[in-house]
């Protein structure tokens, strides 16, 4: 490293904490420290004349966007939609911007050790503020600029808060990672966001499977004893909140049928470049059921919405790319031994928080959101990073043995 990029270099690493930090509360300070970082990083390469960018096994997919995104917006027409997409774009740098510069530990469990803190924080924040509310489903929580937005936070957070909480980490993290996913957990209850609900469960149960195989069969017992206990004691509005899941008669649920019905018709009718990545209150308008009450500009499903935007190209893009990174986070995972908990657990929170993020995307437009996208973006590069630090020790190691 030349000296000149030394500072830069420190300069960096101090951009990527605010990043990760400013991601679970404000997209303001995330996306400035975001282009700063990515900025910097860049003056680092050219001062050291070479280039750091890492290779992943998602970069052919990440191409596959910019090119149906791009045909898309050329054959579409859509000229509105060039902001829209560009933001969006702007955003997968954070792969490669976490994947080459946490590439040690410590870097790593500072890291991890400002998104607890700053989850605490906000948890505490969030509690205080739903129990000075009206409280119920009427005073549901948000902490960002919407109840859905902070639920997909919570969510991912506390998803890789339990999953130091359920490893074989030292009792101090372990206990940080307790505090931290109860404070959570218990804030993305207020929020009363079913998907987020959903999301959690099916990330706690990926946690169990792969952090203790015997956890997870308690897990499955204790969950539906809490889960009968909460529908006899819970406060009526968080019963239904939770029953209406299963009720298809829901007015909520009858609405998302809707839109996503809406949807695949705007696909069969504009099936190779869809209508552009726009808002889609006027183009769900022909579409909408007379006895439909909801009008929104997505249509609560993330497939729905590429089908719809991007079209068949889009809608088989976005299914390989989901499947190339579950299989991916899935290998990194299990590649990693439990000795190795700080490197294991966070490949397994990232896992599930992935999974998560997608339970949740059935009944959301979770990609669409800048916020939710960072955080997805940032626990893939962190599951790459424990990837990646695990294959270089096993390298090592390797050498070692063979050199003696």
């Amino acid at each position: 490293m030349g000296l000149d990029a030394v500072p830069l270099r420190r300069l960096l690493s101090v951009l990527i904490l605010i990043f990760a930090a400013g991601c679970c509360f404000s997209i303001a300070v995330a996306q400035s420290a975001l282009y700063l970082a990515l900025f910097c990083w860049a003056l680092v390469m050219i001062l050291n004349r070479k280039s750091e960018i890492p290779r992943t096994p998602l970069d052919l997919f990440f191409l596959a966007y910019l090119v149906v995104g791009a045909s898309t917006m050329v054959f579409s027409g859509a000229r509105e939609m060039f902001p829209i997409f560009l933001k969006r774009i702007l955003l997968i740098p954070i792969v490669y911007l976490v994947v080459a510069n946490v590439s040690e530990r410590r870097p790593l469990s500072v890291l991890l050790g400002a998104l607890s803190v700053t989850m605490v924080l906000l948890s505490l924040v969030g509690i205080q503020k739903y129990f000075s509310g009206p409280g119920g489903l009427e005073g549901r929580l948000y902490l960002l600029h919407h109840y859905m937005t902070s639920g997909g936070i919570l969510m991912m957070m506390g998803l890789m808060a339990f999953s130091f909480g359920f490893s074989g980490a030292p009792t101090r993290w372990k206990l940080t990672a307790w505090v931290t996913g109860v404070l959570v957990a218990a804030c993305l209850t207020f929020t009363f966001t079913r998907s987020s609900w959903l999301g959690f469960l099916a990330g706690t149960l990926t946690i169990a499977v792969f952090q203790s195989r015997r956890l997870a069969a308690g897990l499955l017992a204790g969950l539906a004893v809490g889960l009968t206990a909460f529908l006899l004691l819970a406060p009526a509005s968080f019963r239904e909140r939770a029953t209406s899941v299963f009720n298809p008669r829901h007015r909520h649920n009858v609405e998302r049928v809707q839109m996503w019905r809406a949807g695949f018709e705007i696909m069969r009718d504009h099936p190779l470049t869809g209508v552009g990545d726009v808002d889609l209150t006027e183009w769900y308008e022909p579409y909408r059921p007379p006895e439909a009450l909801e009008k929104h500009g997505h249509l609560h499903n993330n497939l729905v919405m590429f089908a719809a935007t991007l079209g068949l190209p889009g809608l088989i893009f976005f299914l390989a790319l989901s499947v190339r990174i579950f299989l991916t986070e899935l290998n990194v995972a299990r590649s990693i031994p439990g000795r190795e908990w700080l490197l294991k657990s966070t490949a397994v929170g990232g896992l599930a928080a992935y999974v998560g993020f997608q339970v949740n995307g059935l009944f959301e437009w979770n990609f669409g959101d800048a916020e939710i996208a960072m955080l997805l973006w940032l626990t893939v590069g962190l599951t790459l990073c424990a990837g990646r630090m695990y294959r270089t020790q096993a390298e090592h190691v390797s050498e070692s043995r063979s050199g003696s």
